[in-house]
């Protein structure tokens, strides 16, 4: 006879090749044993004795006589799971699923068995369902039909089709007891709960099998939207959804031990842009800050540089200050502007003159005003490129032209393109600050590839421009003020998490709060502007606002190359 279609059709793409099928001797597994061989297929019985009953041998020598009976090879052994369980720290039930798998895969590989097939029913989905729900699990994705070798064909077959099966072949089979045992949470389930829910809901396993198939179809788009996350993307941007899986997949990739509270924390820092500092159950502190997930010491620099008379190689201390540009603070409020995690703070390099820091190893360096001068180190290559950019993007306000500006370094670090928007002058909304500059760089070196060369942009480029970036090779993307309207490095949407076959390196953020600033007045001022030219006569003015109402002051920049977001142009406006 042939199995009935519900059960064969799943079977059929292992007609005609060796597979492994998990033998208990329970109902399950001898109706997938006798099936297999029904369908074609070439079936090696292995049964693991876990000796968690007096007479479990007893099971063992079942199977192995079923198996020689049918004419299909066996393999059987037992392992102590209680010892195992101890040993590791396991408790019994992931004990006993650990050895069983590795049981199945040791003997899949002797036989050059290409699949292992185990006989979960839609029973079995819908318990697993149930206890994940009262576990409190954030997915409940039941049992995957999948994972690495392991091929569950029947979770979408009852009980009662397995049951008719072996009764039409007149094949018994073995109960374990233990299913019976109501102390077991799955026995429980299996006798008292899912009766009672079924009794009003017919199909309750049915609707918990959906369930499951829909949460693991969910998951997986979930856990693919996170694993695209690239290092200069906003974090805060994401949703919880997606922030969970990123910081499991985080903390899963770097071995640590955690538990729900812990990604839960974890994420909703990252999404509020807030600092949190968890302690995961391994006792190893792991902290956000500054929309990043710190989970090992961060690799502060040190000083490259010659030190000059009377500067001290130290981490800080109280007292601490340093002078900046716009005036006097303290190191500690530096530190905190900065985001430094708070269990990183004392490992930052600092010289200093007494209390007075002249250099802290921040992430860019940080210089007091004449510090640099004082040591004889250049300005950073960087810092210099995006003065260019922003000298062009003043000129461009000067003309009524959206305000940025570009640049393109060669491979010996030196300019060899520039440009603005000049979108207005030529009536053209395309001419943008990347695009002139990556033309004139290619004029520059006579080659359509900039393989070797950083485009140095005052605002994150809009999808056009990174496109000609990405076309052009450019090895490294660096900008300064982020792009809510139209970015296409995080500030709307990340291209880069996309595979375009060059990825650039990105660097964001330098001089972002003098780009943000001269982003912001321009575009105040033609509001303005734009409000005289067009609106009927007022009344007289009212008093002047008090100081709180007054228009957002710029920040100080006391620390270099801190963003600030800018406020976008209006909708009316583009570049």
């Amino acid at each position: 006879m042939r199995p009935p279609a519900i059960l064969e059709r799943p079977l059929a793409p292992y007609a005609g090749r060796v597979v492994v099928v998990g033998v208990s001797g329970g109902a399950d597994s001898v109706a997938l044993l006798r099936a297999l061989l029904l369908a074609g297929v070439q079936p090696v019985a292995a049964h693991l004795d876990h000796a968690l009953r007096p007479d479990s041998a007893v099971d063992k020598a079942w199977v192995r006589t079923l198996a020689g009976g049918l004419g299909v090879p066996f393999e059987g052994t037992r392992v102590n799971v209680l010892a195992v369980a101890a040993r590791r720290g396991w408790n019994v039930e992931d004990a006993a699923r650990r050895v069983r798998y590795d049981f199945l895969g040791r003997t899949a590989k002797r036989y050059g068995a290409g699949a292992v097939l185990t006989a979960h029913t839609r029973r079995d989905q819908a318990e697993t369902v149930l206890m994940q729900l009262l576990r409190g699990e954030a997915v409940l994705n039941g049992i995957p039909p999948v994972r690495g070798r392991v091929r569950r064909p029947w979770l979408d077959v009852s009980r009662a089709e397995v049951e008719a099966f072996l009764r039409a072949l007149g094949q018994d089979w073995r109960e374990d007891p233990t299913n019976a045992d109501p102390t077991q949470t799955r026995a429980w389930l299996r006798t008292a709960v899912l009766p009672l829910l079924s009794a009003r809901f017919p199909s309750v396993e049915e609707a918990l099998g959906r369930l499951a198939r829909l949460s693991r179809e969910d998951d997986a788009a979930l856990e693919d939207l996170a694993a695209r996350l690239t290092a200069h993307a906003p974090l805060s941007e994401q949703s919880p959804a997606v922030l969970r899986r990123y910081v499991t997949r985080a903390l899963t990739d770097a071995g640590l031990p955690y538990h729900a509270e812990h990604v839960e924390r974890l994420a909703a820092a990252l999404g509020a842009g807030e600092t949190a500092h968890v302690t995961l159950p391994a006792a190893r502190d792991v902290t956000v800050t500054g929309g990043r997930l710190h989970l090992q010491p961060l690799p502060w620099p040190t000083p490259d540089f010659p030190l000059p008379d009377g500067w001290t190689l130290r981490t800080r201390q109280p007292g601490d200050r340093a002078r900046l540009s716009g005036g006097t603070r303290k190191l500690s409020d530096v530190f905190t502007d900065a985001k430094v995690p708070r269990g990183e703070r004392d490992r930052v390099p600092v010289l200093a003159v007494g209390a007075d820091v002249r250099w802290a190893g921040l992430m860019p360096s940080l210089w007091a005003a004449g510090a640099r001068e004082e040591a004889g180190v250049p300005e950073d290559p960087l810092h210099t490129a995006m003065g260019e950019a922003l000298a062009l993007a003043h000129e461009a306000a000067r003309v009524g032209e959206v305000p940025v500006g570009a640049v393109v370094l060669g491979p010996d670090g030196g300019v060899v393109g520039r440009g603005r928007n000049t979108s207005r002058e030529h009536g053209d909304m395309t001419h943008h600050a990347e695009l002139a500059a990556l033309r004139d760089a290619t004029r520059t070196l006579g080659t359509p590839y900039l393989t070797n060369c950083t485009l140095v942009v005052t605002l994150e480029p809009c999808p056009m421009c990174l496109g000609a970036a990405l076309e052009a090779r450019v090895a490294r993307l660096v900008y300064g003020a982020r792009n809510p309207k139209a970015g296409a490095l995080g500030g709307v949407g990340d291209l880069l998490a996309s595979h375009w076959g060059h990825t650039p390196s990105v660097m964001g953020g330098v001089r972002a709060g003098e780009a943000a600033r001269l982003l912001r007045g321009t575009f105040r001022a033609l509001r303005r502007g734009e409000e005289q030219n067009h609106s009927p006569p007022q009344p007289p003015p009212s008093p002047p606002p008090s100081p709180e109402s007054q228009p957002e002051s710029p920040p100080q920049e006391s620390v270099p190359d801190q963003p600030a977001p800018p406020v976008p142009p209006p909708a009316r406006r583009s570049r």
